[in-house]
């Protein structure tokens, strides 16, 4: 009879797996504790059963095989115990196809689609609209609970919930004041182009970082940014014309 400390190995295993898989790590990383622990022994059950069917096949196929191999694997100094090697070889053949799948998603596909497809699978909404940014090159706001405004794009697909912090390089910010109207007060193009120029020609080799760094607990709002759409909004409103004054004489 297995013991059940030996069903612990393939837990493991399935655990490495949901970790360390170019497919599953950045699902994994949205997962709380307890529902790491059930995918792993999900894992695990699909690791015990394909090695038993794999057995099952083997002895009738080719009858003489097992017996004659867990033979030659007796100079192991291991106590013998029922369906040791079978779980051992299902958790080695297990791991062999995960470097095996590694290489071949890392040879396919580039990282940042992997991200992308666990941001949409399991990305929150800001998650998604930074991904939309990376990918079809759009222009973002936000708006933090300080009224500070940033308008940027994002260069990276952030991983889903790597970290509680977004990089956004901002090409306009500014603030709402007290009736939530938009005020822009500075232009990072601007301010970029006014210090290369104070900079000498080999100086001009240096590379200006504007990233800033938002905690996404601090983002009160977020939407795509479209200079036509905000010009629309943001027209100067004529001021009404003074009722002219009857001046009796």
């Amino acid at each position: 009879m297995m013991p059940y400390n030996l069903l612990l190995l393939p837990v493991i295993v399935g655990y490495f797996i949901l970790i360390y898989s170019h497919y599953f790590k950045y699902n994994t990383q949205r997962l709380a504790q307890n529902r790491i622990i059930f995918e792993s022994v999900s894992v695990a059950l699909i690791i015990l059963i394909f090695g038993f069917i794999l057995r099952a096949i083997t002895e009738s196929v080719f009858p003489d095989f097992t017996p004659w191999f867990i033979k030659k694997l007796k100079f192991f100094p291991i106590k013998k115990v029922d369906y040791f090697w079978t779980v051992v070889f299902s958790c080695l053949i297990a791991i062999v196809s995960l470097l095996l799948t590694n290489a071949y998603l890392f040879w396919k596909f580039k990282k940042f689609q992997l991200i992308g497809w666990a941001v949409d699978k399991n990305g929150d909404e800001i998650e998604k609209l930074f991904k939309q940014s990376a990918e079809e090159a759009l222009f973002i706001q936000l708006t933090l609970k300080n009224d500070k405004v940033y308008i940027g794009y994002s260069e990276i697909i952030p991983i889903p919930q790597k970290t509680n912090y977004l990089t956004l390089t901002p090409i306009l910010s500014g603030y709402r004041d007290e009736k939530k109207q938009l005020h822009l007060t500075t232009d990072y193009f601007k301010v970029v182009d006014e210090f290369l120029e104070k900079l000498d020609n080999k100086e001009k080799e240096i590379t200006l970082n504007t990233d800033v760094i938002i905690k996404q607990d601090e983002i009160l709002t977020a939407s795509i940014y479209e200079q036509n759409i905000f010009d629309k909004f943001n027209k100067p409103q004529a001021e009404p014309e003074k009722p002219k004054q009857n001046i009796k004489t």
